[in-house]
């Protein structure tokens, strides 16, 4: 058992949980964030808002912070996909981020959106 719990309340019990875990901390660190390794993070507002990508070119950026940085989610077989919908006063990105553990046979699905 790992235990990377933000609480003591609960505790990651499988490889696919720490995968997921890691991931949430990676989307949601920016770079410079995380002190003596300035490069771990995304930026991904700074990368979604500024840059305004096509959802190719962030599958594409999400994969390759998930190759490099992390343990347990660049081990399992995943995908990526991302939607861009266009509003009147607001767009939304919507990334979806499947994790298959074939040891367990557990697949679980974690689903952001970026207003």
């Amino acid at each position: 058992m790992l235990d990377l719990a933000l609480d003591g309340r609960v505790f990651l019990e499988t490889e696919v949980d720490c995968a997921l875990q890691e991931i949430d901390m990676l989307l949601n660190t920016e770079n410079t964030q995380l002190i003596g390794y300035p490069q771990y993070g995304t930026e991904f507002e700074t990368f979604l808002w500024t840059l305004t990508p096509t959802t190719g070119e962030i599958e594409k950026y999400i994969r390759e912070k998930i190759d490099t940085q992390t343990h347990f989610a660049c081990k399992m077989e995943y995908y990526v996909k991302a939607s861009y919908l266009e509003g009147d006063y607001r767009s939304i990105y919507y990334v979806k981020i499947a994790l298959v553990d074939k040891e367990s046979g557990t697949t679980k699905i974690r689903e952001y959106q970026y207003q």
